[in-house]
């Protein structure tokens, strides 16, 4: 089901409770390494990347143009959403991480 966030109006992450992400919320706004909706363009990023046919052809020395909106680094984002579950209580962590490992498998 999805929820939008009122908090901060970004796209919520289909799949994830409320309390997450309000969760989400609160760890992207006191985590230097986040911005306000980091955690979701991660995992999109991160979701586009695995889901790309060609995407173990990926070579970090040719990122494209470098630019986190248009191309971004696939393996930043996978950074980004594993600083986010190790930050976000038990519980949070547990449900952003099913989504994660379950990309992760099909890499």
């Amino acid at each position: 089901m999805w929820h939008r966030c009122r908090k901060n109006e970004l796209d919520p992450i289909h799949g994830l409770s409320r309390r997450t992400l309000y969760e989400i919320v609160r760890v992207e706004e006191t985590r230097n390494y986040l911005w306000p909706g980091a955690v979701s363009e991660s995992l999109r990023r991160w979701r586009s990347f695995v889901h790309e046919p060609n995407h173990r052809l990926w070579d970090p020395r040719y990122p494209g143009c470098t630019e986190w909106l248009c191309c971004g680094d696939p393996i930043r984002a996978r950074e980004n959403l594993e600083g986010a579950m190790r930050a976000l209580p038990r519980r949070a962590g547990r449900e952003l991480r099913v989504l994660v490992l379950a990309l992760d498998e099909r890499y």
